[in-house]
């Protein structure tokens, strides 16, 4: 039998970590983008790598990690598949061992189709949290990414 104060806090912790409240978060609101995106064969995260390759029309695997705060197998996984896919294709470049890759076209027609399918998404999110929240849950990544990068 645990002790009553340990007991307490055993309960404080099934109720109010936040590890734990994040993480049920983040797959409520995953869901939804998953949703949305699944019948393109599209997940939120091939699509966040799209746009950024989009955006930077060239991009290294490394770029993403740190700008995702990801870790490189998670990664090189999704690159793989979108590789095998034909949505992305290593790009030329003088440093071979660390080789930027770019959208293919049919990566970039993709991207553009699941444009109205992210729109739906963002807007079922926001109606779910509510603007305040949305606002907020930008705040905090802005603050924590900013920390953790060291700026």
């Amino acid at each position: 039998m645990r002790p009553k104060n340990t007991q307490t806090v055993v309960d404080i912790m099934a109720r109010e970590c936040l590890g734990n409240q994040v993480r049920m978060l983040n797959r409520v609101v995953t869901g939804i983008y998953e949703g949305e995106l699944r019948p393109l064969g599209l997940t939120v995260s091939q699509m966040v790598v799209l746009a950024l390759a989009a955006k930077h029309a060239q991009v290294r695997a490394a770029e993403i990690c740190r700008w995702l705060q990801i870790d490189a197998s998670t990664l090189s996984r999704n690159i793989e598949r979108m590789r095998a896919n034909g949505w992305i294709e290593k790009a030329a470049a003088s440093d071979q061992r660390s080789r930027p890759f770019q959208l293919t076209a049919a990566g970039d027609k993709l991207l553009q189709d699941a444009t109205l399918a992210w729109e739906r998404a963002q807007a079922a999110a926001t109606e779910l949290l509510g603007s305040e929240a949305v606002a907020m849950i930008k705040t905090v990544t802005r603050n924590v990414t900013r920390s953790r990068s060291g700026e």
